[in-house]
C-alpha cells in the first residue's frame, strides 16, 4: 500500500516514503546554512520577521491541508495534525539556527533526528492519500478527464441504448469511464467500439477498450489518449536486485499501466514473424530475470547463438565490471546451440524437476537464492521441436513436472501452430501467450484461437507492439488479449557509422554478479547430462569462441571456464617391463593399418624386417599386427551394417507422397480442430495457388491423411483425429 495505490498508478519519486523526508531535511538544513553564511559575512538577520514568518507558515500549511482533505473526519484530523507538526519542527529549527549557528554537530543531529522521527508518520500520511497522489500524477502526465454528458450522447448515437456514464477516473494513458448498462450487454457494446471511435471524432483507431466487471450491468470503458504503442520505451537503467516470485515489468500496456509478468509457475509462448520484435523482447526478459537473486537461466539459441553470445561476451573476453572486478562466470548458466546440446539441456531440466519433486515434502518449491528457480528459455523453438523427437519428449514431460519444482519454460516461435511448439500436449500447458506482429490476420487463429475475431495481429503498428493473454485476462469476466508495448533494448552490434555498439554487453556487465548458482542437489541431478563440463568441453563451446574474441591468456580453468588444463606430457625414455630389460620399440600405428589393408584378414602375419632410423632392423610384432587387422575388419563390418540400417530408415521417407509444404498444411488443419480449414485458407497459409492446394489435399484425403467434408461452398478438410 505504501509503494503503489490501489489503481496501480506509480508514485513519483518526490512521494517516496524515504526520499521525501531526506529531501526535505536536506533542503531545511541548506536553508539554515544560508542563514549561517549571512551571519558570518556580518549581515544582521531580521530575527523578529523570521519568527513572524514562521508562525504564518505553520498556520497557512495547516489550514491548507484542512481545506484540501476530504470530509472524512479521522483522516482530516490526522493530515492536518501531521502537517502542523512537521512545519512547526522545521520553523523551530530555522529560528534556532538564526539565533545560534547551523555549523555545529548538535544542529545537524537535530535535523537528522527530526527526519527519522517523522518518517513513519509520513508513510502513514502518504498511504491515506494514495488515491489523491495518483490523480495528481495522472494529471501531470497529461491524462484527461472525460465529459460524461458528451459520452452519454456519443454512446446513444452509436446504438448503445440505455447506457449511462457513472464516473471518470484518470489513468496514465488517458482515462476510464464506469458504464452502467441497462439495455445493452457487454458483448453487444464491444461490437460498437469502432463506431464509438468514429462518433467521438478525436480518437485514434483502437484507442477504446472495454473491461467487463463481475457485475453484468457495469463495465469500464478505457479511453487511451496517449499513443503508447507508437512510443519508443527505452529499457530503464535500473539494475538493483529483484525476485522471481514477484511480477517483473517488461513495458507498458496501452492504458499506460506497467506490463508485468510473473515468471514463476508460468509457461510462456511468444509468437511473431521475423522483425516483429521477438529478439528485443527476449533481451528484455533476460535483462529482467538476470536481476533476480533467486533465478537461473538456461537458454536454447538455435540461431547459432547470436542472442546468447552477446550476454556471454563480457565473460568470455574477460571484461571487468564497474567496480573493477573480473567477470569470472557466465550470466547465463547454460546455453545450447545444437540439437544434441538442446536435448542434453532439456533432459537435465527434466531431471532437476523430477529430483526436486522427490525431495520436497509436498506442496511446491518457493525459489530462494539457495534453491533458485530454473527458467528454460528457447529461441527458434520450432527448429528443435519439428526435428527432434527426443527434445519433444523431454520438453513435454518437463513442462508438466516442472511447475511445482520451480522449473519454467519460455518459448519463442515464428508461428503458433503445433509443430512449432512441440504439439498439443505442450501447447495446452502455456499459461501466458504473447502475440506479436504477423503479415496475415489468419496467423492469429493459431495464437489466440478463442479470440480470433477480436484480435488482428497484422494490424499491430510497429515492432515491439504485442497482445498478451494470461490466466487473469483469460478467465470469465477478463479483458481478453490486451495490447502493450515492450521496452526497447538496442541489440545492434554497431552504429550507423560502423563503430561498435555494446548495449547488451553492458547490461550483462551490470547484472553478472546478481544471479545465484544452481543448488548442489540440482547440479547433481543434471550431472549425467554433461552439466559439469558444459563450458569446459571445447567441442560444446566452439560456437562461442567463434562468436566472440577469446583472450590470448585465458583465466584459470574452473567449473565455468571455457578451457580445460592440457594433459601432462608423457615421460620420455623407454618403458620398462617387470624385469630390467626395456621393451623393444614398436612401429607407428599407421604402419600396421596400411599392412592390414594390403593383405587379407585371414592371411598369416609373418614378421617382416624394416630398416630403422638408426640403421638397425626392427621386427614386426605378430600379435599387434593380428589385433589391428581384426579391429579394422570389425570396423568395416559395423560401418556396412550401419549403412544398410540407414538406407532401410530412409526408404519410408523416400516413399512419402505430396509436396514439401503438405506437412505444414496438415499440421495447420489438425490445429484447427473439428472446424477444419477451407482449401482457400490453406492456400493462403502455404503461399500456393488454390488449384495446386486442392489437388494435394484431395490426394492426402485419398491416402487417409485427411477427411473431406462436403458442405458446398463451405467445404473443409478435417484431420482424422478430429473426425
Amino acid at each position: 500500500m505504501l509503494s503503489r495505490p490501489r489503481n496501480h498508478e506509480p508514485i513519483p519519486w518526490r512521494h517516496g516514503v524515504v526520499s521525501t523526508p531526506l529531501f526535505t531535511a536536506a533542503t531545511v538544513y541548506a536553508g539554515g546554512l544560508g542563514l549561517g553564511l549571512a551571519q558570518d559575512s556580518g549581515a544582521a538577520l531580521p530575527l523578529g520577521w523570521i519568527g513572524i514568518g514562521s508562525l504564518t507558515g505553520i498556520a497557512a500549511a495547516s489550514v491548507s491541508r484542512w481545506l484540501r482533505t476530504g470530509p472524512t473526519s479521522a483522516k482530516r484530523w490526522f493530515h492536518t495534525g501531521f502537517t502542523a507538526t512537521w512545519t512547526t519542527a522545521t520553523y523551530a529549527w530555522i529560528n534556532w539556527a538564526a539565533h545560534d549557528s547551523p555549523w555545529t554537530m548538535a544542529s545537524a543531529a537535530v535535523v537528522a533526528a527530526g527526519a527519522a522521527a517523522l518518517t513513519p508518520f509520513y508513510a502513514i500520511d502518504r498511504g491515506l492519500r494514495a488515491e489523491q497522489i495518483a490523480d495528481q500524477w495522472a494529471h501531470e502526465s497529461g491524462a484527461k478527464t472525460a465529459d460524461t454528458a458528451e459520452w452519454e450522447k456519443v454512446l446513444d448515437d452509436a446504438g448503445a441504448r440505455g447506457v449511462t456514464v457513472g464516473k471518470s477516473v484518470p489513468t496514465r494513458g488517458g482515462y476510464k469511464l464506469l458504464l452502467n448498462l441497462h439495455n445493452t450487454p457487454v458483448k453487444q457494446l464491444h461490437q460498437l467500439l469502432p463506431m464509438l471511435e468514429v462518433r467521438k471524432g478525436d480518437l485514434r483507431t483502437g484507442s477504446l477498450r472495454l473491461e467487463p466487471t463481475p457485475t453484468a450491468s457495469r463495465a469500464w470503458l478505457h479511453v487511451t489518449t496517449r499513443d503508447v504503442l507508437g512510443e519508443t520505451l527505452n529499457l530503464p537503467a535500473d539494475d538493483h536486485p529483484l525476485t522471481i516470485t514477484e511480477p517483473l515489468t517488461l513495458g507498458l500496456l496501452e492504458s499506460g499501466e506497467p506490463l508485468e509478468i510473473l515468471f514463476r509457475q508460468n509457461s510462456i509462448l511468444i509468437a511473431g514473424k521475423k522483425g516483429s520484435g521477438k529478439s528485443v523482447l527476449l533481451h528484455v526478459i533476460i535483462a529482467a530475470i538476470t536481476r533476480a537473486t533467486d533465478a537461473v537461466i538456461w537458454m536454447i539459441d538455435l540461431a547459432e547463438g547470436n542472442a546468447a553470445s552477446r550476454w556471454l561476451r563480457p565473460w568470455v573476453e574477460e571484461w571487468k565490471d564497474r567496480d573493477g572486478n573480473l567477470i569470472d562466470r557466465p550470466i547465463l548458466d547454460w546455453v545450447a546451440t545444437t540439437h544434441e546440446e538442446s536435448v542434453r539441456l532439456l533432459n537435465a531440466a527434466l531431471a532437476i524437476a523430477a529430483g526436486r519433486s522427490g525431495r520436497m515434502k509436498g506442496g511446491k518449491i518457493r525459489p530462494k537464492p539457495e534453491e533458485p528457480a530454473l527458467i528454460v528459455l528457447s529461441d527458434e523453438n520450432a527448429d528443435l521441436m519439428a526435428w527432434s523427437p527426443q527434445a519433444v519428449q523431454a520438453k513435454t514431460r518437463g513442462v508438466k513436472k516442472g511447475r511445482k519444482a520451480a522449473v519454467d519454460y519460455i518459448d519463442a516461435v515464428q508461428r503458433g501452430t503445433g509443430p512449432n511448439t512441440g504439439g498439443g500436449e505442450i501447447d495446452s500447458q502455456y499459461d501466458t501467450v504473447i502475440g506479436m506482429r504477423f503479415s496475415k490476420k489468419g496467423e492469429g487463429q493459431f495464437v489466440f484461437p478463442d479470440h480470433y475475431g477480436a484480435v488482428d495481429l497484422s494490424l499491430l503498428p510497429c515492432s515491439g507492439a504485442l497482445y498478451i493473454l494470461d490466466e487473469v485476462r483469460r478467465q470469465a469476466g477478463g479483458v481478453g488479449p490486451e495490447r502493450a508495448k515492450v521496452h526497447f533494448a538496442n541489440d545492434d552490434d554497431e552504429n550507423a557509422d560502423g563503430s561498435p555498439r555494446d548495449d547488451i554487453e553492458q547490461l550483462s556487465v551490470a547484472r553478472w554478479g546478481i544471479r545465484p548458482d544452481l543448488d548442489a542437489a540440482a547440479q547433481a541431478d543434471a550431472a549425467p547430462y554433461g552439466y559439469e563440463d558444459r563450458w569446459s568441453d571445447p567441442a560444446r563451446t566452439a560456437w562461442l569462441r567463434d562468436e566472440t574474441k577469446e583472450p590470448a591468456t585465458p583465466a584459470a580453468a574452473s567449473a565455468t571456464s571455457l578451457h580445460k588444463p592440457p594433459p601432462p606430457p608423457p615421460a620420455p625414455g623407454p618403458v620398462m617391463a617387470s624385469g630390467s630389460e626395456p621393451l623393444p620399440s614398436m612401429r607407428p600405428l599407421e604402419y600396421y593399418i596400411d599392412k592390414a589393408k594390403s593383405q587379407p584378414t585371414d592371411a598369416p602375419t609373418s614378421p617382416r624386417p624394416s630398416p630403422s632410423e638408426s640403421g638397425t632392423e626392427t621386427q614386426d610384432d605378430p600379435h599387434i599386427a593380428r589385433a589391428i587387422a581384426d579391429a579394422l575388419s570389425e570396423f568395416e563390418r559395423i560401418t556396412e551394417q550401419a549403412a544398410q540400417a540407414q538406407a532401410a530408415q530412409e526408404e519410408p521417407a523416400a516413399a512419402a507422397e505430396g509436396p514439401e509444404w503438405l506437412p505444414t498444411a496438415i499440421d495447420a488443419i489438425e490445429s484447427a480442430g473439428s472446424m477444419g480449414m477451407k482449401p482457400a485458407a490453406v492456400a493462403e497459409l502455404v503461399g500456393r495457388d488454390r488449384k495446386t492446394v486442392r489437388e494435394a489435399l484431395k490426394a492426402a484425403a485419398d491416402r487417409g491423411e485427411l477427411l473431406y467434408r462436403d458442405r458446398g461452398p463451405h467445404s473443409v478438410y478435417v484431420h482424422p483425429d478430429h473426425a
